[in-house]
């Protein structure tokens, strides 16, 4: 059982075991959420509450809090990767994690994780590398200035 390696933004995932020699990691899982990209008004219904008719034509409104579509994808896609490090942990498929994500997208994820897994969060980077390669992504955690865990 190994540390887990995450890094994302509000788009994409990937999860990768940290190896023996550096530079050399494994690829458990890579996460794409799409919606999170698109613009808000093509996420959006144009019905953004209800009314329920009364007697005489009277009736009551009611409407969501205002939150954008795109922020609510963005939350949806956090709390699928928190899951699937909730469930490896849970399962004893990984002993730690480091989190690398760009802000606020690792608020988001930390908010959703277990407490088990808030246990085992070895370190916090706030940094979007998803664009990077495996050694290079090495080298900027080598001189990362991590942030507070939990």
């Amino acid at each position: 059982m190994k540390n887990w390696l995450v890094v994302a933004n509000a788009s994409k995932a990937r999860i990768l075991e940290e190896p023996d020699r550096p530079g050399a990691y494994v690829h458990i899982a890579d996460l794409v959420h799409t919606q999170s990209r698109q613009k808000g008004s093509d996420l959006e219904t144009d019905a953004p509450g209800h009314v329920m008719g009364g007697a005489h034509g009277t009736g009551s409104s009611s409407f969501d809090h205002r939150t954008g579509a795109r922020e609510r994808e963005r939350d949806r896609f956090a709390r699928q990767v928190a899951t699937t490090l909730n469930d490896a942990i849970a399962a004893g498929r990984c002993a730690g994690v480091v989190l690398v994500a760009s802000n606020p997208f690792l608020g988001h994820v930390k908010s959703h994780l277990s407490e088990q897994a808030h246990k085992v969060l070895l370190r916090c980077v706030a940094s979007d590398y998803t664009s990077l390669h495996d050694a290079e992504l090495a080298q900027r955690l080598a001189g990362a200035e991590p942030s507070a865990p939990a």
